[in-house]
């Protein structure tokens, strides 16, 4: 991984859904091509490709790409494509978050969006490629004339929009982490000080950015391992499932620069899961 410091920027990037006309300088898009050569994976089997598309031809994507729904104009789209193997989407959202956080320390601002149909996104897009579009991110200088927008989300049908200096709230590390056994609290006040890198990794994750900040997932703590557990939620689809994952893995692995690599082999022990949730994967400690 590049040598940045992802703790400030996973606490400090935010959302954008209003960006500047500003283009973006061409040095900065090359530093962007550069860090996705750079980039770690979670499977360095499966082949990506990263293009980027100008507002010209990224707003003609409209209805194929969105969020809740509508196309988010900016000066810039990513556009990464994959490889379809197993957890194909799981690996493009780890590498997607490495460049969005590469974006934030560039003073750039970025927006994920859901992918509604990939093939016609990628022909709408020109991109010459056999593969399969995984992530878009729209992404610019932020509009500092108008204040953060906020979106408080029952679900999709029911959106509430605020004017707010404050990004929407993430999930409290509390509830967050589980330790031995799912729905067991975790011993955090001891967990702080013994182990530091440990805990901001812990922090960095359960603020991840997930579909609509719903971070449909928890972490289950054992003596060896942690355990990214998915729990069902009516309002985020499959493959926006599988890319708030990846994310939440990235940031956790670029936070424990000294722990082990994620690997989607089963935990060790039985962590008694409840019905509504599913092992995802694990990282030895």
């Amino acid at each position: 991984m590049e040598n940045l410091n992802y703790f400030e920027l996973i606490n400090k990037r935010e959302s954008c859904r209003d960006f500047a006309e500003t283009e973006v300088e061409s040095e900065k898009l090359q530093s962007l091509g550069d860090s996705f050569a750079l980039c770690d994976a979670l499977d360095e089997d499966i082949n990506t490709e990263l293009h980027v598309i100008d507002r010209e031809r990224g707003t003609k994507l409209g209805g194929t790409v969105g969020y809740n729904g509508f196309m988010i104009a900016a000066p810039q789209y990513a556009l990464l494509f994959t490889e379809e193997k197993e957890h194909c989407l799981e690996n493009a959202a780890f590498i997607m978050q490495a460049l969005t956080l590469k974006m934030t320390s560039m003073g750039l601002a970025a927006c994920w969006l859901t992918v509604n149909d990939a093939e016609a996104a990628k022909k709408l897009a020109g991109a010459d490629t056999e593969k399969t579009l995984a992530v878009v991110v729209a992404f610019g200088y932020r509009n500092k004339e108008k204040k953060s927008t906020r979106l408080d989300i029952a679900s999709p049908s029911d959106v509430k929009v605020k004017k707010s200096g404050r990004t929407a709230p993430k999930i409290a590390l509390d509830d967050f982490v589980c330790e031995g056994t799912f729905g067991s609290p975790a011993d955090l006040d001891t967990l702080a000080p013994q182990y530091p890198e440990l805990h901001d990794a812990l922090v960095a994750m359960s603020n991840s950015q997930s579909f609509f900040n719903r971070q449909p997932y928890r972490v289950v703590l054992t003596k060896d391992e942690i355990c990214l557990i998915g729990l069902e939620d009516a309002e985020t689809g499959e493959a926006d499932r599988l890319l708030n994952y990846g994310i939440a893995m990235f940031n956790f692995a670029a936070v424990n620069e000294h722990g082990g690599a994620w690997t989607f082999e089963p935990a060790a022990g039985d962590l008694r899961l409840p019905e509504n949730a599913q092992f995802i994967a694990q990282c030895r400690l």
